[in-house]
């Protein structure tokens, strides 16, 4: 009887060992950036699931000495293929300046995809414009 004991409270310290290595609620980071004339802008973010995201940090540089504004913006795309492009964030500090901002995100939709643009503005809209790629959601 007492090895039997020993045999299972082993095998059940083995079992919660293994569970808590592996968390099912483990989340995925990723990130994406591009560099454009004047700007350069980039993003990390966690993966929740297929409609969230969290953590999102957007990073602004500006990368030229030119009276422009540098901008960077978060680019979702849902599981039918339509784009959604979130609210621009500017860095007004000036030439060798960054920025970052938080944020969560999340589209009831799905976001199968996230990427990243930057670009230089200044009172007539953007200079140029880049585009990172997108990053695949792991939970789709």
């Amino acid at each position: 009887m007492r090895n039997l004991v020993r045999i299972l409270t082993t095998a059940a310290a083995a079992v919660a060992a293994c569970a808590l290595a592996v968390s099912p609620a483990t989340a995925a980071g990723a990130s994406s950036s591009c560099d454009s004339a004047g700007a350069y802008g980039s993003a990390d973010w966690t993966w929740v699931n297929g409609v969230f995201i969290v953590h999102v940090k957007l990073t602004s540089v500006d990368t030229a000495d030119d009276a422009r504004v540098a901008g960077v913006q978060l680019y979702t795309v849902d599981r039918s293929g339509h784009s959604h492009e979130w609210p621009w964030r500017l860095n007004r500090r000036g030439h060798g300046s960054s920025q970052t901002w938080e944020t969560n995100l999340q589209d009831d939709r799905g976001i199968d995809r996230v990427g990243v643009q930057a670009a230089a503005f200044n009172d007539a809209g953007y200079r140029s414009l880049c585009g990172s790629g997108s990053v695949r959601n792991p939970y789709f």
